[in-house]
């Protein structure tokens, strides 16, 4: 037969095998070393919120986004631009229902279209009144939208929905009038119903940060012998065994007089002539820690963040992380929270009133930044403007021209 090049590794790891330093359990990850076949997060049937919850860079990234869309201010605006002073509207996007304040509401909305592309929300209308008495989130993976099968050729919402039901398993717990439920997605060109998870096609990067993981964990808790010592004594014929005698000495000299308490000791002290040869792999050679890094980033990518916003190996000067903020709030945040904004104004009908309502972010430090360098630069230019008209350099209209009227 024979004799597979990985056939030591296999007995090294193999529970059957009777030889002395064979006992450690097989290592799941050992049948993909030898196979070649990658394991990867099934998307269609993984459990979202536990995979959240378990992979610590995805929940940081997701939490990271809600904190930041949450830092915003929400203000009421009239149809001249001036800010309403004691809005109902504000008061009831600030305190949305008895459970939690208006940040925490963003924050676990901001959760629910992360994870799954969805977030429902429930309007507890009081008839005369023109706002909801309160709004209130939908668990996504219990509500199931039941259609009319008609999609394209409707006009009104209630041609294409039914009901939204409230599920419990299998059991219907509450049902929904589609007037009753702002639903919120992410645009899914194959369903315009239903938003898919943005996690979809991060399965591999969460698939291999989870490995990453677990491999290292079976190397520190599970690694078997963490190498041998062997005799290296020859005589004429070649190399000499040890006896049995001194065998069983440095055996449970080493076990238990040798290693690293406070009772002790660390260097091992014989007359034999011994090699060490170590069993365990390198772990900086298998660049896991490199791996989690690059999968992370994909993460922060697909989330629309910036990478100097986290902790990192070598960390973030303190501009790196002042502009990865800017980057994130210009790139991500402010756009999803003009997003949000505009279906607030539908929502409670402002726009018939020329009204409308924003999420605000202008007492932002990193935001203040770039207005003060912008003020900066406006009164420079007006201080070089007024030099230039004074000493007759440069006309009245190309000095509105500079200043950008």
């Amino acid at each position: 037969m024979a004799f597979h090049p990985l056939d030591s590794i296999r007995s090294f790891f193999s529970q059957n095998n009777s030889r002395r330093y064979t006992k450690t359990r097989q290592l799941p990850e050992m049948t993909m070393l030898i196979n070649g076949q990658p394991e990867w997060l099934d998307p269609e049937t993984w459990n979202i919120y536990e995979t959240y919850m378990t992979t610590p860079q995805l929940y940081a990234v997701i939490q990271r986004k809600g904190f930041l869309l949450s830092s915003g201010v929400w203000k009421h605006y009239d149809r001249n631009g001036n800010e309403i002073e004691n809005s109902e509207v504000v008061k009831l996007l600030e305190n949305p229902n008895p459970l939690m304040t208006g940040k925490d509401y963003i924050r676990q909305y901001s959760e629910n279209k992360s994870l799954y592309g969805n977030n429902y929300e429930y309007l507890n209308k009081i008839q005369g009144f023109d706002l909801p008495a309160s709004i209130m989130n939908l668990p996504p993976w219990q509500i199931e939208i039941q259609t009319t099968g008609k999609i394209y050729k409707q006009t009104d919402i209630n041609e294409i929905i039914k009901q939204y039901k409230l599920m419990y398993g299998t059991k219907v717990n509450d049902t929904f009038e589609p007037s009753e439920i702002n639903h919120i997605r992410i645009p899914n060109g194959q369903n315009p119903i239903k938003g898919d998870s943005p996690l979809r096609p991060l399965f591999m990067p969460i698939s291999n940060i989870r490995s990453a993981y677990g491999f290292r964990n079976v190397i520190m808790n599970k690694k078997g012998a963490l190498g041998m010592l062997s005799n290296s004594s020859k005589d004429d014929v070649g190399g000499m065994p040890l006896d049995k005698k001194e065998r069983e000495r440095l055996e449970k000299a080493y076990q238990r007089q040798y290693g690293i308490d406070d009772d002790q000791m660390q260097v091992l002290m014989t007359n034999a002539s011994l090699n060490w040869q170590a069993m365990s792999y390198p772990t900086k050679d298998l660049m896991l820690f490199e791996e989690v890094d690059a999968d992370f980033r994909n993460i922060i990518d697909a989330y629309g963040l910036n990478d100097n916003i986290f902790s990192k190996e070598k960390g973030s000067t303190f501009e790196n992380l002042a502009e990865g903020l800017k980057q994130a709030y210009q790139s991500t945040i402010i756009p999803e929270s003009e997003e949000l904004s505009l279906n607030r104004t539908q929502l409670f009908g402002l726009q018939e009133r020329g009204e409308f309502v924003k999420l605000d972010y202008d007492h932002i430090p990193v935001l203040q930044a770039n207005k003060k360098e912008e003020s900066e630069r406006i009164e420079r230019l007006a201080r070089a403007a007024q030099i230039m008209s004074e000493t007759g350099l440069i006309s009245g209209e190309e000095i509105r021209e500079i200043m950008g009227y």
